[in-house]
């Protein structure tokens, strides 16, 4: 070989490299940064990561999640945030429950009200807009990705989306399901990569209380439609090493799964979903391992976890819970290989100058001392103990 050849014999492959690490970087493939909690850009391809190659090419890695319900503003939510020089902060509503959140590698929370901002008025009960210093105050707190495909998103309308959009642009440690700005949005996956795995995130909504979505933005919202989820989870599939589905359904305040989740569940099941958490209930329902018919491949569902945190009045509203759920790749294979359901309780009471405080507690640090000063009588750590009980199953339960 002479010498021109060999040099051509090893700039050539060089020169291929380059370009093709060029191309990904452009088309937003390529991100950063791995171990940060950091979400990688809606993609409708996989997302790599360059400093998670090696994790990869190990096919062993290990991540945790923690998911948890509704995030339900109401008005004397709102308030609890007001502070003397007339600014809004709400820190104070996960203080307590920060340290679990900020121990998970991936934290997901339900946004259960739409983040319109001061662009409209603050609003709960029946139509939501929650003031943008509660998303702020939840990233704060550690949660790294929002569901915000709820039958609440509408509230406000086009607009209140609009502005919950333009509150998470320029959040670039978190992300938003289930929204969409346009089109093109509507029809990408979110891919989130974390230690060497790929994770497909999906969120949808079985409806928007009634308000339609406007005629020329019939996309701004997921909706569990089958023909949208079947083609999002067969891409999903193809590119993710793990599928998460958050859907928003069941039945309000019922602890029994409906037909229209058994009848979504399925499908997940034969779409190859791994993990489906729901909420929307307002109660918490059971946990369970669904075993594909065909596949024989095993999906684990959380019906749903209730609220996290509100106002509703009931003492059954006023638990929920925790999914924690370790995922580990070993030898390629992406499985579960931990789930709990960590029970939590909605703390609040009034202040010394009659100003409603909220706060979350997990029900194994809960105590009949707190449970007498609650503003709802009954809620004793044997009342919620025998309600977790009843309908969850004892293999997930965790006090911890």
């Amino acid at each position: 070989m002479d010498k021109k050849k060999r040099i051509l014999y090893i700039v050539l492959p060089i020169v291929a490299a380059i370009i093709v690490l060029t191309a990904f970087a452009v088309s937003g493939n390529i991100t950063k940064k791995a171990d940060e909690k950091n979400p990688t850009a809606q993609t409708q391809v996989s997302a790599v990561n360059e400093e998670s190659t090696a994790a990869e090419k190990s096919e062993n890695a290990k991540v945790t999640l923690l998911a948890t319900g509704d995030n339900l503003i109401h008005n004397t939510l709102i308030s609890a945030g007001e502070q003397s020089d007339g600014t809004l902060n709400y820190d104070s509503l996960y203080a307590n429950i920060k340290p679990e959140i900020e121990k998970f590698d991936i934290s997901v929370i339900d946004q259960e009200t739409v983040l319109g901002g001061s662009a409209f008025e603050y609003s709960g009960y029946p139509t939501f807009n929650t003031p943008w210093e509660v998303g702020e105050a939840a990233i704060r707190a550690g949660f790294d990705v929002f569901n915000c495909a709820t039958n609440h998103t509408m509230d406000m309308g086009w607009g209140g989306i609009e502005n919950e959009l333009a509150f998470f642009a320029d959040k670039k440690e978190a992300v938003a399901l289930g929204i969409n700005s346009n089109e093109d949005d509507y029809n990408k996956i979110t891919y989130y990569e974390k230690n060497g795995i790929t994770f497909a995130m999906l969120n949808y909504t079985y409806g928007t209380n009634g308000i339609p979505l406007p005629d020329d933005k019939p996309w701004c919202v997921n909706l569990l439609d089958k023909e949208k989820v079947t083609k999002d989870l067969k891409e999903a599939r193809e590119h993710a090493d793990f599928v998460i589905v958050f859907p928003h359904w069941g039945t309000e305040y019922s602890f029994e799964v409906s037909e229209y989740q058994e009848e979504y569940t399925k499908l997940f099941s034969d779409m190859g979903v791994d993990l489906v958490i729901g909420c929307h209930p307002h109660v918490i329902e059971p946990v369970k391992w669904v075993t594909n018919e065909s596949t024989g491949k095993k999906m684990l569902v959380y019906y749903s976890l209730g609220n996290f945190i509100s106002h509703q009045i009931d003492l059954e509203n006023l638990l929920g819970g925790m999914a924690e759920v370790t995922i580990e790749k070993k030898d390629g294979k992406t499985e579960i290989t931990s789930a709990k359901f960590v029970p939590v309780v909605c703390h609040y009471n009034r202040d010394e100058n009659g100003k409603f405080a909220f706060n979350v507690y997990k029900l194994g640090d809960y105590n009949d001392d707190l449970a007498n000063t609650h503003s709802q009588s009954g809620g004793t750590v044997a009342y919620f103990t025998k309600l977790v009980n009843d309908v969850v199953d004892e293999e997930f339960i965790s006090m911890k």
